[in-house]
């Protein structure tokens, strides 16, 4: 069957789906609906910078589905870990080897009908989705991951399309907060003036993707080892004509490189080579 999201089409099999009921996705949409005024306000002011955090959004059968089909690891041939001195997690290739109910899931929240909802809360008029999900899709950490302070890159890989929105979805039940891992919003200028939210189940967070826009997860997990820190991402673009395409876009910036970083970023703007 074929899904048209955008005007792109997307492949996927949609044969062991009899059972689902898309009323509980229709719910979500209806929800952003009805308070999009107060989801909008309270992303607007959000601190340190514009951020909505969302308890609930999702019907509980949903997300318990997701984490009851989240990958084994004999099951993620083609996962990528992220072992470095900034990081430590693993995620997929986008949706690829996702549960088919995974993948539906992300192509509905990369539909007109998520992001018509999701515009009027962030004050976008051209959103898309990413047709291949570049750096979305499930996410996890273990015991003693941690990711880094960073601002995300913004410049698509492959398409002209600049990211714009993150949307992250936490799907860990009966977490305890002092086992760590809460996302961590910071000021760019500004290290001390953050705020965190722990990874609960259920929680949707959504906030820009600028240079300035800082976040990650930078207390070490402690959690047992028999429990990992899952979330779900998507994120969300606009259109580049492809003439102005090479002169947007920022790399991806960790807080603790940013001043070199920033300095080689705007020396390539003003058309001087970095030193």
């Amino acid at each position: 069957m074929t899904i048209e999201i955008d005007a792109v089409k997307t492949e996927t099999n949609l044969s062991n789906l009899d059972s689902i009921n898309l009323n509980l996705f229709n719910k979500v949409s209806d929800r952003l609906k009805n308070e999009s005024e107060s989801f909008k306000q309270a992303y607007s002011q959000g601190k340190p910078y514009p951020h909505l955090v969302i308890d609930d959004l999702f019907d509980p059968e949903v997300l318990d589905r997701i984490v009851a089909e989240f990958p084994q690891a004999e099951q993620r041939l083609d996962w990528l870990i992220w072992d470095t001195e900034h990081e430590l997690k693993t995620t997929s290739r986008g949706i690829n080897g996702l549960s088919t109910f995974t993948q539906l899931l992300c192509l509905w929240l990369s539909s007109g009908e998520f992001i018509n909802e999701l515009q009027k809360i962030v004050g976008f008029d051209n959103l898309v989705g990413d047709p291949v999900f570049h750096g979305a899709g499930l996410h996890e950490m273990y015991q003693g991951g941690w990711l880094g302070m960073h601002a995300d890159y913004t410049k698509h890989f492959t398409l002209p399309l600049i990211r714009r929105i993150n949307l992250l979805i936490y799907l860990n039940r009966d977490w305890d907060p002092n086992w760590g891992g809460e996302l961590v919003l910071g000021d760019h200028k500004n290290p001390e003036n953050k705020v965190s939210y722990p990874p609960f189940f259920n929680r949707t967070v959504i906030f820009p993707t600028t240079i300035e826009t800082m976040h990650g997860a930078p207390n070490k997990l402690s959690c047992p080892k028999d429990r990992s820190r899952k979330l779900l991402s998507i994120y969300y673009w606009t259109p580049v004509p492809m003439p102005l395409f090479t002169k947007f876009g920022t790399p991806l910036v960790w807080a603790s490189d940013r001043k070199r970083e920033i300095k080689n970023i705007l020396k390539k703007w003003s058309g001087n080579s970095p030193s």
